[in-house]
């Protein structure tokens, strides 16, 4: 049995960690998983100490990150969260001999060939080679978008390219996208797939439709919009089909420039959500039509990841990739 890791996954809104061994085959296996709002801690630095604390003497020597933000020089300042997070820093204040830092997406992509297929909901389940071994999109709007590209290498290696894909520009397929883009280019300056999909868009994406609509703007949560959609609500219905087909359009975009003919993996809290609207005809109509090369995407694979602790998973797979605990 190897030496085991601290993992740890901090998106936008939850803080994730977990200890981690190779286990059966080299597969990663995670224990002690421990769930924190990131709004319990000034910063993560008193996050990383808080869960330190809890595990006590099991606390291994080594750590590896995954955080939403890209990474320089071992710091990330997150995308969605006031926070910077430092390498060196934390392996001094929670006496760790070494804390590694990458892209939250990175060990998201590279849980993918970790997981059970029970791991996932199938959405499309088009006809990928037998061997698994072609490039696999993975992305997918949670509190911001996040994407990346699992790609094989050798016989059984992955090596993942990362980006800032849910930054690319929004592009508006129907009257009423584009009457929400103009409204949000007003305000925005610049309109985002992350602002129109992710959480972190909700409340503007809500304020311009009702602008647009000539509706008083009420701040309303996830799970009531959600509730109000399936009622018939016009706006909340709106916003899900946006978003839902919003994703689906994005997706089938990057798969088609990526070549990511082993499949696309959706993933994220409101992508989950969204489960319902994902499976629509009409959204997974915005993933098959690309004008002449339609025939392209058929054949390719999407699913939605429904794993909360994959991307613990995935660090724990790129820490063994390289071999540290040997």
């Amino acid at each position: 049995m190897s030496e085991p890791v601290l993992v740890g996954d901090i998106g936008g809104t939850n803080v994730r960690f977990a200890l981690a061994r190779r286990g059966f085959a080299g597969h990663p296996v995670v224990s002690d998983v421990s769930v924190m709002p990131g709004d319990d801690f000034e910063s993560f630095d008193l996050a990383l100490a808080t869960y330190c604390k809890e595990v006590g003497h099991k606390k291994p020597e080594q750590a590896l990150i995954a955080i939403a933000g890209p990474v320089e020089d071992g710091v990330v300042k997150l995308t969605n969260r006031d926070w910077t997070v430092d390498a060196r820093r934390l392996a001094d204040v929670c006496d760790l001999k070494r804390v590694q830092l990458v892209n939250d997406y990175a060990a998201m992509a590279r849980a993918i060939p970790e997981l059970p297929d029970s791991a996932f909901r199938v959405i499309h389940p088009g006809d990928a080679e037998d061997d698994g071994r072609e490039p696999i999109l993975v992305s997918g709007p949670g509190t911001g978008v996040g994407m990346a590209t699992l790609i094989p290498v050798g016989r059984t290696g992955w090596r993942v390219l990362t980006g800032e894909g849910g930054h690319a520009a929004f592009a508006p397929y129907n009257e009423r996208e584009w009457a929400l883009y103009e409204k949000l280019l007003e305000t925005h300056g610049y309109v985002s797939r992350e602002l129109v999909l992710s959480g972190s868009g909700l409340n503007a994406v809500h304020q311009a439709l009702c602008a647009i609509d000539g509706v008083e703007w009420t701040e309303i949560q996830p799970g009531d919009m959600l509730d109000l959609a399936r009622q018939g609500d016009r706006i909340c219905r709106d916003i899900c089909e946006i978003r839902a087909r919003g994703t689906l359009y994005a997706l089938g975009d990057a798969a088609l420039m990526n070549g990511t003919r082993g499949g696309v993996v959706i993933t994220g809290g409101v992508a989950e959500r969204l489960e319902e609207w994902l499976l629509a005809p009409e959204a997974l109509e915005r993933f098959m039509q690309r004008g002449p090369m339609s025939d392209y995407m058929p054949p390719i694979s999407v699913r939605l990841l429904l794993a909360g602790e994959a991307a613990l998973v995935g660090a724990a797979a790129l820490y063994f990739d390289e071999g540290r605990d040997e």
